[in-house]
């Protein structure tokens, strides 16, 4: 009974200090491995609002894998923060979970070095990796058009048949650049967030967005007049399988990170990974 009694207050007292510890930033122009092992932690930074990859959640709705965010009452939960707890474990140091925006996710990583790794359904660009170091792939995906049930274009099945629609995808992703593929179409200016353009599209501000496979089947979960479309071979975008694979950002100096995550990465077989997956997809909260 004493030790299930230590157990639990050790574990109330880690989600304590989550909430208040003040976490330290690493320079961002050395190898920094040492320096996370003496520390004893490990900071993850990601969106909390991209379903099923991460997602935000109240303590009282967390499942047992969701992890309290530095410095805020709410969870973040998914597959990301799935396999970045995988990784900590096999540095055997703790994780900690920091909520950043899209837009501030590589300068948080590489300028003022608040976070040590990005684990956010991130593409390993060319452009972004001027920046930053990425690992081996993840997750890898494909990209669909997800748009209302009721849409003059739900039956469309070419990305060449949308001539008219109104379509926005996310800021400064690879969604963005893909719209440029469909032929005829109005390109809105991007939005910061994918909650807020699934908003837009169930109100009849947009006509669709452009999202990876996982993504499309979790927003469509949780707002059933939304549907997606899947395209058959030559009839969807064209992408490399570089664009469809998504990686871990480190510092550009954190060699020996790297090394390790691409390690890490090699034994979690493409089996585990689609079943954390499935089972990110069904714990998302409706």
């Amino acid at each position: 009974m004493k030790k299930i009694v230590l157990l639990v207050s050790t574990i109330v007292l880690f989600f304590a200090l989550t909430a208040c510890v003040n976490l330290e930033p690493l320079p961002v122009d050395v190898d920094n491995y040492e320096a996370i092992q003496e520390r004893g932690y490990i900071v993850v930074g990601l969106e909390c609002n991209y379903a099923p990859f991460n997602w935000s959640v109240e303590k009282a709705q967390a499942s047992d894998l969701a992890l309290p965010q530095a410095g805020s009452s709410a969870y973040c939960d998914g597959y990301d923060v799935q396999v970045a707890q995988t990784i900590a474990n096999e540095l055997g140091v703790d994780l900690f979970v920091k909520a950043v925006d899209w837009d501030g996710l590589i300068p948080s990583l590489a300028t003022n070095g608040s976070i040590d790794m990005i684990i956010a359904g991130m593409s390993p660009t060319a452009e972004r990796a001027q920046t930053v170091a990425f690992s081996s792939e993840y997750y890898h995906s494909t990209h669909v058009v997800v748009l209302r049930s009721d849409s003059t274009y739900a039956n469309v099945t070419s990305i060449d048949d949308f001539a008219g629609a109104n379509v926005v995808a996310q800021m400064n992703t690879f969604y963005d650049e893909l719209v440029d593929q469909m032929a005829g179409v109005n390109h809105l200016n991007p939005l910061g967030d994918v909650p807020t353009i699934v908003t837009g599209i169930k109100s009849n501000t947009y006509d669709l967005t452009i999202l990876e496979l996982p993504v499309a089947i979790a927003v469509t979960a949780s707002n059933p007049e939304l549907t997606y479309i899947a395209f058959q071979s030559g009839l969807g975008f064209s992408v490399t399988y570089e664009d469809s694979a998504v990686s871990i950002a480190v510092r550009q100096s954190d060699i020996t990170l790297l090394a390790e995550i691409n390690a890490i990465l090699s034994t979690i077989s493409s089996e585990t990974r689609e079943t954390w997956m499935v089972e990110a997809i069904n714990r998302q909260p409706e």
